[in-house]
C-alpha cells in the first residue's frame, strides 16, 4: 500500500485533505481511484489507513478507517554527524540510513572535507538531502522522516553535547576499542540517544579527534582492520549498533 506523510493528525471517520505534490503523486503518477485505499503517517509514530472519497480542485479527499502506533522506528535514537562526502554520495548515505533506521543527520564540515558549500548552496543542499530522506521513508515504510539538521562544524558541534546519551567517533587509527566491546562496558538504555561522529574522505586530524574527546566526550572505536569509506562507515556502524540492541529483529 502506497505510504503518505502529512504534517498533522486525525481520527477515525474524520476526512483529510491531500493537495500540492502529494496530490499529483496520487492522481497523475500513481493513477489511484477513488475507493482506493493508502497508508498516512502523520510523522509522531502513527499511521492511518484512508480511502479515497474524491478528487477536487483543492486536492484529494480521504477517509481515515483505521489508526495504530506503528511498530516499525527503531527505540534507539541514532544521528549520524557526517562528513561531507564529494558529489552526490551523501544522498546515497541518507537514502541507506533511513532505511536502516536513523534518526536524522548533521552534515558535518571539518579540516579535512573536500566541498566547500556557500549558504545558498547549503540551503539547497539541505533541502535535498531533506527530500531523499523522505522518498526512502516512504519506500521502506517508516513512520517517522529522518531529521536533516543544519551543518556543523568541527568547532560547533559541542553545542550539540546535552541532545545525546552518548557520543561514538569512528577513527581509522584506533584498533581495539569496538563497538562490541563498548556494548559491553556500558548499559546502554533501550530509548538511547547516540550520535556517531563521521569522518569525510581524508578523515580527521589528529586534533580534530583530541577536540571531539574533550568536547564532546566522543568516545573512540572501531570497526574493524579494514579501511572504509565515508559513505559505508556511517551505514555500516549504524546497522552494528542496531543489532546489538536487538532492532534488527530477533
Amino acid at each position: 500500500m502506497h505510504r503518505f506523510f502529512i504534517d498533522q493528525s486525525t481520527e477515525i471517520g474524520r476526512t483529510i485533505i491531500i493537495s500540492g505534490n502529494d496530490y499529483n503523486h496520487l492522481k497523475n503518477s500513481l493513477r489511484l481511484n477513488i475507493g482506493d485505499r493508502v497508508i498516512l503517517s502523520d510523522g509522531n509514530g502513527f499511521d492511518m489507513e484512508a480511502e479515497i472519497l474524491k478528487y477536487s480542485d483543492e486536492g484529494a479527499e480521504l477517509k481515515i478507517l483505521t489508526k495504530e502506533k506503528a511498530d516499525v522506528e527503531a527505540k534507539t535514537k541514532i544521528w549520524l554527524a557526517q562528513g561531507l562526502p564529494k558529489k552526490s554520495k551523501m544522498d546515497l548515505i541518507v537514502e541507506k540510513a533511513t532505511e536502516i533506521g536513523f534518526a536524522g543527520l548533521i552534515p558535518l564540515e571539518s579540516k579535512r572535507t573536500i566541498v566547500k558549500y556557500d549558504h545558498k548552496k547549503k540551503n539547497k543542499k539541505q533541502s535535498r538531502w531533506q527530500r531523499v530522506a523522505e522518498a526512502a521513508a516512504k519506500q521502506s515504510g517508516r513512520a517517522v522522516i529522518p531529521e536533516i539538521k543544519d551543518f556543523y562544524s568541527t568547532d560547533n558541534l559541542s553545542n550539540l553535547k546535552e541532545e545525546f546519551d552518548y557520543i561514538l567517533l569512528l577513527w581509522e587509527d584506533e584498533k581495539k576499542y569496538s563497538i562490541k566491546q563498548f556494548f559491553k562496558e556500558n548499559n546502554v538504555a533501550a530509548e538511547a540517544r547516540i550520535l556517531l561522529i563521521i569522518g569525510p574522505e581524508g578523515g580527521f586530524s589528529e586534533a580534530e579527534v583530541n577536540q571531539f574527546k574533550a568536547g564532546l566526550g566522543a568516545q573512540i572505536i572501531t570497526l574493524g582492520p579494514r579501511i572504509l569509506r565515508t559513505e559505508t562507515a556511517g551505514i555500516t556502524a549504524l546497522t552494528a549498533i542496531l543489532y546489538e540492541k536487538g532492532e534488527l529483529g530477533d
